[in-house]
């Protein structure tokens, strides 16, 4: 595994090609190669299981292929020296786009040879790498011959601050120093060890869910595909319009009790954040991307967790390397018994929430600005639930929003607020609100501009100060923090 001649890695390819009835180690010599997190014993695996030569099964019609790279170029100080790479375990000082970042690297047994599939992983929010290592047992992923490299965050998120995965509109071509991580690292893993170009993977959880839209969303040339749980899609997206590359997309999370409540190591406190939506926005993208090849897995309602499934996913993912999934060519294999989870192959579709209807109202424009928060946020099922108390604070229950209108007839009452409705008015009429938090940018427009410098408005400053009770939906609404701090 360590690098070698391109003389005697095209002599061992060769080999390791015609190896393919080899046997991969039995699961006692894999426990016993540990590392952090352990694992459960990896049983062989057909489509595409990493025998100690080379990949087997469906996923060996493609060859493995070194990826160059060379330490002297590719690698920052002091890693870029000839034999002082990356060791096995926590690695730290690793100096990139301004910053001083961590990780750990676990390397597979040494009887696996030949270039090795690479593994991203990327931790949730009140974790390090390796403790996402032990949770989601990722020395799995290791027995089977795959080479790990599981960064830390660097706490460089905008709107969740953690990785850096979501964008406002505008932003989205923004220098991104994890992106700039990631690229580092595969580079400098390649000049130290041999990776195999055509299958390098990430995996995420949660916040690292997010970064992984993010990253398969930026990254589609470089990477073979990979596994996103739990996390948001909303504001990944890329400032290029381009098809991604070809790929293999698994999107996976709990149930429909997959949320998460918490507070964040910078102080963020989230009420409640459901995740159902967002895994349904990410299904459908890559399912309709004409390169990407998806599936999803759906836990059995076992709430914010990384599907135990590892053995499953090895499989799949190595049965599909670099460009050879396509829509409607994904073909996958029963779960093993007993599996907490369904996973099925096309887009997750979810039916609309039902419509809140506003009816009317004596005073201009407050039907019309309960109407716009019904249509974004009560009916979306991301930003309603964040938003959960707060809606119920300003007046709806159900289906109707009738205490919405009625606390706005009560309360605006100066001219301020009707320059403010007059506004929210003719923002209503022409909204097109829809799911996750892209969804809901029509509302979150009008307030910041509705209501940006009218602190006379009775209306504005009340719904601002209900806003600002949910310290995860501040940084979206920049006029509210103006305007009631």
């Amino acid at each position: 595994m360590p690098k070698t001649s391109s003389a005697l890695f095209a002599l061992t390819a060769l080999a390791l090609l015609a190896c393919g009835a080899c046997s991969a180690e039995s699961p006692a010599d894999a426990a016993a190669a540990g590392g952090p997190g352990g694992g459960e014993a990896a049983a062989d695996v057909d489509g595409g299981a990493q025998g100690p030569g080379g990949p087997t099964g469906q996923g060996a019609a493609t060859p493995p292929v070194v990826l160059p790279a060379d330490p002297a170029t590719d690698c920052p100080a002091p890693y870029n020296a000839k034999g002082a790479g990356p060791k096995a375990g926590a690695n730290a000082q690793y100096s990139i786009a301004g910053q001083s970042r961590s990780f750990t690297l676990l390397l597979p047994p040494a009887t696996f040879t030949g270039p090795r599939p690479l593994l991203f992983s990327f931790h949730g929010t009140t974790e390090n790498a390796d403790k996402f290592i032990t949770r989601a047992k990722l020395q799995d992923f290791v027995n089977k011959g795959f080479i790990v490299v599981a960064p830390n965050a660097a706490g460089n998120g905008t709107y969740w601050p953690v990785w850096d995965g979501m964008r406002g509109v505008g932003h989205e071509a923004d220098p991104n120093k994890d992106l700039e991580l990631v690229d580092s690292l595969l580079k400098c893993s390649a000049a130290h060890y041999e990776v195999d170009k055509n299958r390098v993977y990430g995996v995420g959880h949660s916040a690292g869910g997010i970064f992984m839209n993010r990253l398969l969303r930026s990254r589609s040339k470089d990477f073979a595909g990979g596994i996103v749980g739990s996390g948001v899609f909303s504001l990944t997206k890329t400032d290029s319009s381009a098809n991604l590359d070809g790929m293999f997309v698994l999107v996976t999370w709990g149930g429909d009790n997959d949320t998460y409540k918490g507070t964040t190591p910078s102080g963020v406190n989230v009420p409640s954040f459901s995740f159902v939506e967002q895994a349904s926005l990410a299904s459908t993208f890559y399912e309709a991307e004409k390169n990407v090849g998806q599936a999803y897995c759906r836990g059995n309602d076992i709430g914010h967790a990384w599907l135990p499934l590892n053995t499953w996913f090895i499989e799949q993912l190595l049965a599909h390397p670099k460009g050879s999934a396509t829509p409607g060519a994904v073909v996958l294999p029963p779960l093993p018994g007993g599996s907490p989870a369904v996973c099925k192959t096309g887009a997750y579709p979810l039916p609309p929430l039902p419509d809140v209807t506003c009816g009317s109202s004596t005073r201009a424009g407050c039907q019309q600005a309960c109407q716009l928060m019904a249509d974004c946020a009560a009916e979306n099922r991301t930003v309603g639930t964040a938003l959960g108390a707060q809606l119920a604070s300003l007046g709806f229950s159900g289906t109707s929003c009738t205490g919405c209108v009625d606390k706005c007839e009560a309360k605006a009452t100066t001219a301020t607020d009707a320059q403010a409705l007059s506004c929210f008015q003719t923002r209503q009429a022409s909204a097109s609100c829809g799911p996750g938090i892209d969804g809901a940018q029509p509302l979150i427009d009008a307030i910041n501009d509705c209501c940006a410098g009218k602190t006379g408005s009775k209306f504005c400053v009340g719904l601002c100060q209900t806003i600002n009770q949910n310290s995860a939906a501040k940084s979206f609404f920049p006029t509210c923090q103006a305007i009631a701090p």
